[in-house]
């Protein structure tokens, strides 16, 4: 099979409507094509907005700056909708960025399988739906969707994309081994933040993330409450799941005087820096990450992480760049935030360049760039699966 000098990649990114890109995967996409657009050339299809929500939504084709974009409205597209696009669009790799969206990524496999839209190799990146916290939730739907994906060939001629090791074992465990997985890291833009010291010696605790149980926002707010130093916690990010937020706004209510709360919302890339560039401690207590966008984030900031030990970032204590630390004891998790707010401004700034350090030496031994490209091309190289 011949490869194009500057081969065409069509990704189907669900959430990367205008303002969204803060998104993890958006980031990710966004570096990779920003790098990468001398040897590929990159279009993608997304929402136009987040579902319900109301607006205009771009028509047409825009230009982003790194990437050919062309935006649907959730929910009214449909398969018909997108098998037009599909074959209106040419392209030389088709990339689904998740194993169970049901706008994007069902419907243009189904559509695959039928033979109704041309079949150029596949890649298929779950972003941590393998990982285990992710599986615990809606457990029965995605048993039942794993357990027939395989039966009716629906995942055919695909290669999956894991974003470390520790992703590609939870892919092969929950894909019993059926699909070649290729192992290409998250890549990342360097971040440009100035610090800001607070001026009041309130400690400042921010959570960015999509307001969901695997994020763990009430986690986070159950340690908080047995924090003993004044804290202003900002929480930034979706509230996607509203049952579950309004049980995070009741614990929210049951916090001491001394915890200040302010809900802040989705932002935009750029929001989320000038929030981290005046935050003390990034806080995310996930049940599990694949890469962790906003910990790399806050990191490269000069943010210190507190956070779980599920995902890839470890070590970080001894790297004076955070915590790391195990669910079982919301306790621990309040002693290292007043550990934190007891340093002097002299120790804190230490902390701060151990965060830095920490996330350019993971980007620099990860071979992200290099790895992205390789896989890219490895895919190019393959004939479309034939039909049966």
């Amino acid at each position: 099979m011949t490869v194009p000098s500057r081969p065409r990649v069509l990704a189907l990114l669900l959430g990367f409507w205008p303002n969204n890109d803060a998104n993890g995967p958006n980031q990710s996409f966004r570096a990779l094509a920003t790098a990468l657009g001398d040897e590929f050339e990159f279009a993608m299809f997304s929402l136009g907005r987040p579902p319900g929500s109301l607006g205009d939504i771009p028509h047409g084709w825009i230009e982003t700056g790194f990437a050919r974009a062309r935006y649907f409205e959730a929910g009214r597209f449909g398969a018909r909708g997108l098998r037009r696009a599909l074959l209106e669009t040419p392209h030389d790799l088709l990339w689904l960025n998740s194993v169970l969206d049901r706008q994007f990524t069902l419907p243009a496999l189904a559509l695959r399988r039928l033979g109704l839209i041309p079949r150029p190799p596949l890649l298929m990146s779950p972003r941590g739906e393998f990982a285990d916290g992710a599986l615990g939730v809606k457990p029965q739907r995605k048993r039942v969707y794993f357990a027939v994906a395989p039966r009716i060939d629906l995942w055919r001629g695909a290669v999956l994309h894991a974003t470390s090791e520790a992703e590609a074992a939870d892919i092969a465990r929950g894909d019993k081994g059926r699909h070649e997985i290729l192992v290409a890291p998250n890549l990342r833009a360097a971040v440009d933040a100035v610090f800001a010291p607070a001026e009041d010696g309130v400690l400042r605790v921010t959570f960015v993330g999509r307001i969901v149980p695997i994020k763990q926002l009430d986690f986070a707010l159950r340690a908080l409450a047995l924090v003993r130093a004044r804290v202003r916690f900002e929480i930034v990010g979706p509230e996607e799941d509203a049952a579950y937020w309004r049980r995070c706004q009741a614990a929210i209510g049951d916090l001491p005087a001394h915890i200040e709360v302010r809900a802040v919302g989705e932002c935009d890339s750029a929001g989320v820096l000038a929030t981290l560039a005046r935050t003390d401690v990034f806080f995310l207590p996930t049940a599990g990450e694949n890469f962790g966008h906003a910990i790399f984030e806050a990191l490269s900031t000069g943010v210190p992480a507190l956070i779980s030990d599920r995902t890839p970032w470890r070590g970080l204590e001894a790297a004076r760049a955070g915590w790391d630390l195990p669910l079982e004891a919301p306790e621990t998790f309040a002693r290292a935030l007043d550990a934190y707010a007891a340093l002097p401004e002299a120790g804190r700034a230490l902390w701060r360049e151990g965060a830095q350090h920490k996330a350019r030496d993971f980007m620099r031994a990860s071979g992200a760039e290099e790895k992205s490209r390789a896989m890219l091309r490895a895919m190019l190289e393959r004939r479309p699966p034939g039909r049966r």
